[in-house]
């Protein structure tokens, strides 16, 4: 969405602490007391000895300026508007590709300055009239939604509908319940959902073989996903480097495939020579080019289906017998029901039956999280899953 000029700029009331006093100042009164205080794109040094005053009615946030840039501002704390809603104060950021994705290619912001973030770990502070079973101090994680701004958890406190939210299980820090909001609860639905996959695995199931191929088995929504996979009785396939393909191995794969120095039709035949025609799921995790070779590799007589985590490429058409299941995370935020898949992942968590991928975790709170960005942006994060400490 293209910046309107400021001659014709109407802004809401309640994001004009968002926007600088001095780029309004010809159409919008401000306050008296009003005294936003901005930061473009500062050096971590400088705001990693700033402290905030959590609770005065302002808060800290990462703000997507009208010009696609960050800036560390000054907001008014979100309130809780609805009585279903609950406030939390954040303790760790997850960074994820949609979060640069949606900066770099405008889209999933619907006004600017926007707050964005989609996962997150806090503590509970306050609380809406109709909320149950939460209550002020709780641990808790939260997946969230970019439609409102109050939600992005690229900021201090955030407010969001208990729906969204799971108390962390005992033992789990902030730092791993952040990364639970967008790959974790992506690999659940994928397949609990999408795939229609069991919770758990019938008896003597996996010695029967339902196979699966996860393409990016090294990606933190492929650990996720090989666990869960077990955990409901398939056999899993996973496509991976060399560099990563111990580490799928410990997930649980039980045939690796590394793509290194090999055509994608070459990795296709690979996996068709290790489970013949049997392959009937397969989820990617990759890009449009990888999800049309997941399809070359899944059954040509079986029914079969394919969960991309993107799109198919728009020219390919699958066999009749392949079923394509597009997987659209908005249904968690949307639809309250699809909660019993995230309290599904907190059981086995909590149970210790599904492993945390590695994590590194970033110092410096929300100024880190640009450049963390860039570090997801670049790829090559053999494994780890970047979190920011707030």
């Amino acid at each position: 969405m293209a910046p309107m000029a400021l001659e014709t700029l109407v802004v809401p009331e309640r994001y004009l602490p968002h926007i600088s006093k001095e780029a309004t100042s010809k159409v919008i009164g401000f306050p008296e007391d009003f005294q936003p205080r901005t930061l473009v794109n500062p050096p971590l040094a400088a705001i990693a000895t700033q402290t905030v005053e959590r609770g005065c009615g302002h808060h800290q946030a990462l703000v997507v300026t009208s010009t696609y840039r960050y800036e560390i501002r000054q907001i008014p704390t979100p309130t809780i508007e609805e009585p279903d809603e609950v406030m939390i104060e954040t303790r760790a950021v997850g960074l994820n590709p949609i979060d640069w994705k949606s900066v770099d290619y405008k889209f999933c912001l619907p006004e600017l300055p926007w707050v964005t973030g989609r996962e997150m770990a806090g503590v509970v502070r306050k609380i809406g009239s109709q909320v149950k079973g939460l209550r002020p101090g709780d641990r808790v994680w939260t997946s969230t939604y970019y439609k409102k701004c109050k939600a992005g958890c690229f900021q201090q406190v955030v407010t969001v509908p208990q729906h969204t939210i799971l108390k962390i299980p005992a033992g789990i820090s902030f730092e791993s319940a952040a990364s639970l909001g967008v790959p974790g609860l992506t690999a659940a639905m994928t397949l609990w959902h999408w795939l229609e996959v069991p919770f758990t695995a019938e008896r003597g199931r996996r010695k029967s073989g339902d196979f699966i191929l996860i393409w990016g088995g090294s990606t933190i929504t492929g650990q996720f996903a090989i666990q869960l996979a077990l955990e409901s009785g398939l056999i899993v396939v996973a496509v991976t480097s060399s560099k990563t393909a111990s580490l799928v191995r410990s997930r649980g794969a039980d045939h690796v495939v590394t793509r290194d120095d090999k055509t994608d039709e070459m990795i296709v035949e690979e996996v068709r020579n290790t489970v013949g025609d049997r392959l009937t799921m397969a989820v990617d995790i990759v890009g449009p080019k990888t999800a049309a070779m997941a399809v070359k590799a899944l059954s040509t007589s079986l029914p079969s289906a394919i969960a991309p985590l993107s799109f198919l490429p728009q020219d390919f058409v699958p066999p009749a017998n392949v079923t394509v299941r597009n997987v659209e995370m908005k249904r968690f935020i949307l639809d309250p029901t699809s909660k019993v898949y995230a309290e599904r992942l907190n059981c086995l968590l909590k149970e210790g039956r599904v492993d945390i991928p590695a994590l590194e975790v970033l110092p410096g709170g929300l100024a880190a999280i640009p450049d963390g960005l860039s570090r997801v942006k670049r790829g090559d994060m053999q494994g780890k899953k970047l979190i920011v400490k707030v």
